[in-house]
């Protein structure tokens, strides 16, 4: 995705179907703390934005925002906000990973998929 696409109208990669939250903001994409800050997200809390499917693989995935406060563990570190992507393969996580942006997070989904399709993935 280039800078200013709005993701919602970008084209899909076959078989991947892209379901985004109401309460996604596209203009949020790169400041996941305006979540926390609209009271979309609660603190120590995540929300979806997107759900992603490609049923022929039995993919799906997640990308949303998540707020963490390590103190309330007991660790060092200032409360923040990032946005997450985890991607399943049937009951299998394949994985669960943080981003700075919401087109970080895109990028990784579809270079997952892509490979996945390319392997002939089956849950």
């Amino acid at each position: 995705m280039t800078s200013g696409e709005d993701p919602h109208t970008e084209a899909q990669a076959p078989g991947l179907t892209l379901r985004w939250s109401p309460v996604y903001q596209p203009a949020w994409d790169a400041t996941p703390q305006a979540y926390v800050d609209a009271g979309v997200v609660a603190w120590e809390r995540t929300r979806r934005l997107l759900r992603a499917d490609d049923a022929r693989l039995g993919m799906k995935a997640y990308l949303g925002v998540r707020h963490s406060d390590p103190s309330r563990w007991g660790l060092p570190g200032e409360p923040r906000a990032v946005f997450f992507l985890s991607v399943l393969l049937g009951a299998t996580t394949l994985f669960l990973r943080t981003y700075p942006t919401v087109p970080a997070a895109l990028a990784t989904l579809r270079a997952t998929h892509a490979q996945l399709v390319s392997e002939g993935a089956r849950p």
